[in-house]
């Protein structure tokens, strides 16, 4: 598509339901969704809005990113459907979260954090902390310089001292 295909129809938004959309696991693996009848074997679904609302407005395309439509909530969809769903969407979104900080270190201009995850020591530098540590609610992500990202799930319910290593970076 380019510039000049561009109309106000190219442009609607198709919001899917229950009732026209419905979602399978392929012979391959993949996950494949029929959308109004017609069959796609391999679909990838996204999260519009990943922090603030994770479970609404979830955007599906076909593997060469043309977007076939919008579910505006994952809860509207049967628990079997919602399953589907939540897989796909955990392994595009995997998050490890972080049990323990062991140390923050600041190198010019970038922060190298040591923690542990399910018990096992993990490494990674974030550059900027002020885009790419983000609280939300007790809620803490962390975005590293590769793209990946590591959460604390419950900032008050991890140890002191670790919580201490981390919050002169919060505010």
């Amino acid at each position: 598509m380019n510039y000049e295909s561009i109309s106000p129809e190219t442009l609607k938004t198709e919001y899917l339901s229950p009732e026209n959309c419905s979602f399978f696991i392929g012979d391959a693996g993949f996950t494949g969704a029929v959308i109004k009848n017609e069959p796609h074997n391999r679909v990838i679904l996204k999260r519009a809005l990943p922090f603030g609302a994770p479970d609404d407005y979830i955007c599906i395309t076909d593997t060469e990113n043309n977007e076939l439509g919008i579910i505006e909530h994952v809860a509207a969809f049967s628990d079997q459907q919602q399953k589907i769903i939540g897989k796909e969407l955990s392994l595009r979104y995997f998050i490890p979260v972080i049990q323990e900080i062991v140390s923050i270190k600041e190198k010019m201009g970038h922060f190298y954090f040591d923690v542990k995850i399910q018990g096992i020591s993990k490494s990674f530098t974030v550059k900027d902390l002020s885009k790419n540590v983000r609280m939300h609610g007790e809620n803490i992500d962390i975005t590293d310089i590769d793209g990946n990202r590591y959460r604390i799930t419950d900032f008050s319910a991890i140890a002191a001292k670790s919580r201490r290593k981390l919050e002169p970076y919060l505010y």
